[in-house]
């Protein structure tokens, strides 16, 4: 059953000519660059950044702060003074980039009627531009009303993937709160939202530029058309990009804890932000990786759930990105065991006390799952989710 709607922005819901505006923003970025600052071919340098993305970095780094360590490495200007080089960009000469862009047809008429069937609906444009910049973008396609009833915007400085990864729509769907299979998303490019999102399970519409939003607007005045969609089957290469935008969900949500946060309860028999983050590290290794090795060396093994922890346990660290940085280092050794794995050894048998007949691959997914729900709960502590 589908629980929210993530909408491309590009050729989705604003009319945007991929070549005109590309040379249209090149120029103006290079214009912005040479006479305020007299550096040549800023474009290039920045054409660089986009493209280090997708590329190994560190994952804590938000896509602004990635593009931004590119750009000071080739351009003779501090981080610093990038930064606000990029900022007055955006204020002085972005703005007349609109005139290339035009509203599409039905587009307010289609988040109207998601935002009135209760769906949770997020805009999952590709974060390549600041919030200041996306949202403007959101007005260009005349949903500028919708802005603060849309559950999440992605954008370069809240996201840590970006386009074409399968990473990108699993810290989409952990950050709306949602499991990929209750997710439809609504997109144009194959190669950017269709092919991507499917990857991890996720339920897809491709919006074609003849009909544009027609039919889709039709088909979500079906009744009950959100229970047509029925849950994917488990497949291997959905689970990997899921632990790694798992991770990134973690690190945009704890950039808006405050120090005084970190171990409030919001109730005695509820969790802190440490003791949550204490429960991810503690539990990928001790819990998560160990059940999957014994699936992998014993034959048809008996996994015991482990005690459920309880409301008061102790936190680990006084630093709570420590805290994220060591659980993410137990993650990679998972996803390394994963990564190895041939076919047939997904398919390994076992029998668990809670869940019964079982095997690696859902045991696995249960891992990707219990990220999931500890990513709401701490959305949920800090009041960041939405309703």
């Amino acid at each position: 059953m589908i629980k929210a709607v993530l909408l491309d922005l590009d050729n989705t819901l604003l009319h945007n000519p991929d070549r005109e505006w590309v040379a249209a923003f090149r120029q103006q970025w290079d214009g912005h660059f040479d006479t305020r600052y007299g550096i040549e071919n800023a474009s290039g340098y920045l054409r660089n950044a986009i493209g280090f993305l997708n590329s190994e970095r560190p994952s804590y780094l938000t896509n602004a702060e990635a593009m931004l360590a590119s750009l000071a490495s080739a351009m003779p200007q501090t981080k610093v003074q990038l930064s606000t080089a990029v900022s007055r960009f955006y204020e002085e000469s972005y703005h007349c980039l609109q005139s290339i862009t035009s509203p599409v047809a039905m587009a307010a008429e289609l988040v109207e009627t998601l935002l009135a069937q209760n769906l949770l609906v997020a805009i999952a444009t590709n974060p390549l531009f600041p919030e200041a910049a996306t949202c403007e973008r959101i007005e260009w396609a005349g949903l500028g009303e919708f802005i603060t009833e849309f559950a999440f915007v992605t954008h370069s400085e809240n996201m840590h993937f970006a386009k074409p990864s399968p990473a990108y729509y699993a810290e989409t769907v952990a950050r709306v709160g949602v499991e990929p299979d209750e997710t439809l998303l609504i997109g144009d490019s194959k190669r950017n939202d269709i092919d991507p999102a499917r990857a991890i399970g996720i339920h897809t519409w491709q919006v074609n530029a003849s009909d544009g939003l027609r039919p889709i607007r039709k088909r979500v005045l079906e009744p009950s058309w959100e229970q047509d969609f029925l849950s994917q089957p488990l497949r291997p290469s959905a689970l990997l990009p899921q632990f790694s935008g798992n991770i990134g969900a973690l690190y945009g949500l704890l950039a808006e804890v405050k120090p005084h946060q970190w171990l409030q309860r919001p109730d005695p028999d509820e969790w802190s932000i440490m003791q949550i983050l204490c429960h991810l590290w503690d539990s990928e290794e001790r819990v998560h990786r160990a059940r999957l090795r014994a699936i992998l060396l014993r034959d048809d093994p008996f996994i015991a759930a482990p005690p459920p922890p309880g409301p008061h346990i102790p936190p680990c660290h006084n630093d709570g990105y420590e805290v994220l940085y060591c659980f993410q280092q137990e993650r990679e050794k998972t996803i390394d065991l994963l990564s190895s794995l041939k076919l047939a050894q997904w398919g390994r048998p076992a029998r668990h006390s809670i869940f019964g007949l079982t095997d690696l691959l859902e045991m696995a997914h249960f891992t990707a799952q219990h990220d999931r729900l500890h990513i709401t709960q701490l959305c949920q502590t800090l009041g960041k989710c939405a309703e």
